[in-house]
């Protein structure tokens, strides 16, 4: 995240270096807020911000400064979820929750600033539809991705972000088609064959989903997170012994996840394995406990 909001500052900087022989008190606020975003100081480097857009509301660079803001207070809204009580494990206060609600829709505000004034501009709408994304609003992520695909249709990385997209909403069809049409250009691409086992796997096409997730664990065999996923899909399956062992598997190339030790122990748990699941569980909440 960091990495994409220095993209947008570098090149708002070059901007100014082959525009602008002389610097106005905007450039000036501009140039602050660069430095500010640059050493971490995100409060700071709003407000020189919002200074310039005070200075010059219908300056057409505003859409990068918009841009930017919407990084920041991005960047801030993950932040406050990090820092808040609810990840030691209490409820955060309602005035908490409304900060982090206030910080994700003031970026999503600013990203729709820096939209209206260039629609066209497939770094803002990656930003915008990224961040809908990682909030689970998949619909609005979908629709921003689409405009960049009818401007880049060979973009892979956005095509497989739309059809992550349509899984999530149930539009199956639609995911498989774009797993596929990646999948033509990219016979490789992982991101693809995974989303296709997956959606195999929620449209009860089980044996084709383990067969598709035991092709990608032979191109990829120290993978712990396929051997995971094949071993959801065995327990759907019935097959709770071939669950058990991919997630050895998993746990010995990722001996630090809770999450496959968590995973082996309620399925050892349903074999009747009381002391298994135990040592499992045990040392999942340990490892917990320590991060």
């Amino acid at each position: 995240m960091i990495q994409r909001l220095l993209f947008l500052i570098t090149l708002y900087a070059c901007a100014y270096a082959r525009g602008f022989a002389q610097t106005s008190d905007y450039e000036a606020f501009v140039q602050r807020g660069l430095t500010a975003a640059e050493h971490d100081s995100l409060e700071q480097a709003e407000e020189y911000f919002r200074q310039a857009l005070r200075l010059s509301p219908a300056d057409y660079r505003n859409a990068l400064i918009f841009t930017n803001l919407g990084k920041i207070l991005e960047l801030r809204y993950w932040r406050s979820l990090e820092s808040s009580p609810a990840t030691a494990g209490s409820s955060p206060s309602s005035r908490e929750q409304r900060s982090a609600a206030q910080l994700a829709d003031q970026a999503l505000e600013n990203y729709t600033l820096a939209l209206n004034i260039t629609p066209t501009y497939v770094p803002m709408l990656d930003a915008r539809g990224s961040f809908y994304m990682k909030l689970k609003n998949y619909a609005k992520a979908a629709h921003d991705f689409t405009t960049i695909l009818d401007l880049a249709p060979a973009n892979h990385i956005i095509r497989n972000h739309r059809a992550y997209c349509y899984v999530q909403l149930r539009r199956y069809d639609e995911a498989r088609v774009d797993y596929l049409r990646v999948l033509e250009k990219d016979t490789e691409n992982t991101t693809a064959q995974l989303g296709l086992a997956i959606i195999c796997q929620d449209t009860q096409k089980l044996q084709e989903a383990i067969q598709r997730m035991s092709n990608l664990i032979d191109a990829h065999p120290d993978d712990a997170e396929y051997y995971s996923v094949r071993a959801s899909m065995y327990a759907e399956h019935k097959q709770p012994e071939l669950a058990i062992m991919d997630l050895d598997r998993a746990i010995q190339l990722s001996p630090d996840n809770a999450n496959y030790l968590q995973a082996r122990g309620y399925l050892h748990q349903q074999q009747g394995n009381r002391h298994s699941a135990r040592v499992d569980f045990e040392r999942a909440a340990r490892l917990t406990n320590s991060n």
